[in-house]
């Protein structure tokens, strides 16, 4: 078992009543590492640069300025319990066992079939993350954890996370996933609990998506569209 830091670009928020989520820009599209479910749900972004081991503790981040950043800050500690192999590359029938709710079908699964994420030879895999153990830590204000002190004082200077972090040049990516020891893996986690005042579960996230249908993400194809006119009628 090991962990990662896997960098994205900055978080949307958005506020229901006086909570605090930050989540994947809703007009984007698909919005992956998906967390309005149960299971915090991982299947496109950065998945064939990382090895699935059940119980590994994936941390995602964003900075102030990539790949300059001097801030890294956790909006999702995602501790992978299940690693489930695809039927087809770029397919998922709704009745799949897979799919937990239409919500996630719609913002997540459906969108294998676009071109952003799609597979030639590959397997597709997505990963589920152990649903008490995962979690979106936040201050007590409401605002994202900076982890940067904490990797500082593991012996991970900021100039070797800016490094590691960055794409080889050779790579046409922004960002590459760092891979974490165990040791450091388990502390940082360990760490983050205590210093979490609110910890977010897809329990209660996946009730706000359902009860919020403008959170739901916008088809990238006219007949993905029509299908999720049907699907949200029915």
């Amino acid at each position: 078992m090991n962990g990662y830091l896997i960098y994205r670009p900055k978080r949307d928020l958005s506020t229901f009543s006086e909570m605090k989520v930050y989540h994947d820009r809703i007009k984007r599209g698909n919005q992956d590492p998906y967390v309005w479910n149960k299971q915090f749900l991982h299947t496109y972004c950065h998945i064939t640069q990382i090895r699935f081991t059940k119980g590994n503790i994936n941390f995602w981040v964003s900075g102030d300025t990539f790949p300059d950043f001097s801030h890294l800050y956790c909006d999702l500690v995602f501790v992978v319990q299940d690693i489930c192999p695809w039927k087809e590359q770029n397919h998922i029938d709704r009745t799949d066992p897979m799919v937990d709710s239409i919500e996630a079908f719609i913002d997540h699964f459906q969108w294998a079939e676009c071109g952003e994420h799609r597979f030639k030879r590959r397997r597709r895999f997505m990963l589920k993350a152990d649903p008490d153990r995962s979690f979106q830590p936040q201050d007590a204000n409401g605002g994202l954890i900076d982890i940067v002190p904490f990797l500082i004082k593991a012996v991970l200077p900021l100039d070797k996370l800016r490094q590691e972090l960055r794409a080889q040049p050779t790579s046409n990516r922004g960002a590459e996933p760092y891979v974490l020891k165990e040791s450091i893996a388990i502390v940082l986690y360990e760490w983050l609990e205590q210093q979490a005042s609110i910890k977010l579960t897809g329990k209660v996230l996946e009730l706000i998506r359902r009860n919020n249908p403008q959170l739901a993400s916008s088809p990238c194809k006219k007949e993905l569209a029509d299908r999720f006119s049907l699907l949200a009628s029915g």
